[in-house]
């Protein structure tokens, strides 16, 4: 059980906490993404109906504006606000089920007696990481590839 606890606390305690910390802001990223496009469409009506001594301010300020809705949306979905913290979360909740699987001893961890059950929480728990660490490789890797153009840079068009 010491070896288990130990095992806990350096490796599948901070795991678990990275997982959660990069959900949480990922899911604040997209929200405040999301809302910005929403008040930016909403205030265009206010701002051209704004009345000032300079008509031009109110031109340059409703431009802003509109110019705000072309590039917010597409940049939450080039940042991957949403899938990451999806993934991150999913990750998150996997680690979780497995610690709290072998503390309840349920399921597979029900069956074995504590050394295997040790042995199977770090089997499982490594495996989720590597398959982490893989996912990440695999997607950048091949956002990499795809996102190349003969200059380097990839703008959309």
């Amino acid at each position: 059980m010491n070896e288990t606890f130990e095992y806990v606390e350096r490796r599948l305690e901070p795991q678990r906490k990275w997982h959660n910390e990069k959900a949480t802001w990922n899911k604040r990223r997209f929200y405040t993404a999301e809302v910005a496009t929403l008040l930016a469409g909403a205030t265009i009506p206010v701002v051209n109906l704004w009345v000032t001594k300079d008509p031009f301010w109110t031109g340059v300020f409703s431009a802003v504006l509109r110019e705000s809705l072309s590039w917010l949306p597409p940049s939450g979905s080039f940042l991957n606000f949403m899938r990451t913290g999806c993934n991150t979360g999913r990750w998150w909740k996997r680690l979780s089920g497995k610690r709290n699987c072998t503390q309840c001893g349920v399921g597979k961890y029900a069956e074995a007696h504590e050394e295997g059950r040790n042995r199977l929480l770090v089997e499982r728990v490594e495996n989720i990481l590597a398959n982490t660490t893989s996912q990440f490789i695999e997607t950048h890797q091949s956002a990499q590839d795809t996102g190349s153009s003969e200059h380097g840079v990839d703008l959309g068009r």
